[in-house]
């Protein structure tokens, strides 16, 4: 939803702001396109999720490294350790931060998360954070990683940041585009 087909390119790439942020400075490349899943919705918010291809690779470092992408039949057990990362708001209703945050959040439950958002929740959404409430994504934070370790110690990215009621509400998680959904979309694009 970042990139909704009827923004032109300019504002894309102003809605964005710097692409990689390191420590405290940050990192800006230049974006050399954006694809968007040809199935999105922005009035149910399915399939949110684009792809944005870099004019050059970003270096990696100590700050900057690089997840795996999931198997289109990878599953996320809801005891996994995961983390959300963004630089949004703290809290509903706050600015912006200048500092990258990160919080350890539980995936939940595809039926529990039923419960709270109904027929609003797709089997391409996820949800997590705690369904008591207190660390979840909020405004700002939309596009950014859901990632989990597994046992081997791999880390995979498991949902983009896309929606939810709220920012820490009680029995409302943050709700991810479900990354194994769109796994085949994205490799019609990036070569494995």
């Amino acid at each position: 939803h970042c990139f909704k087909s009827d923004s032109s390119p300019n504002n894309w790439a102003v809605s964005l702001g710097s692409v990689l942020r390191s420590g405290l400075g940050a990192l800006v490349i230049p974006i050399q396109r954006v694809i968007l899943h040809p199935a999105f919705n922005g009035t149910n918010m399915d399939h949110d999720v684009a792809l944005l291809e870099l004019a050059l690779p970003a270096p990696m470092s100590y700050t900057i490294q690089s997840v795996c992408l999931p198997s289109p039949v990878h599953n996320f057990l809801t005891n996994a350790e995961c983390y959300i990362t963004g630089w949004g708001s703290m809290r509903e209703g706050g600015s912006l931060t200048n500092l990258l945050q990160k919080a350890a959040v539980n995936i939940i439950d595809q039926k529990e998360c039923q419960q709270s958002y109904g027929n609003a929740l797709s089997s391409n959404m996820m949800c997590a954070g705690l369904m008591g409430g207190g660390r979840d994504t909020c405004l700002g934070d939309s596009g950014g990683p859901l990632t989990c370790r597994q046992l081997s110690g791999q880390w995979f990215i498991a949902g983009v940041t896309s929606w939810g009621h709220g920012c820490g509400r009680i029995g409302f998680p943050g709700v991810y585009t479900r990354v194994t959904s769109v796994r085949k979309w994205i490799s019609t694009y990036v070569p494995f």
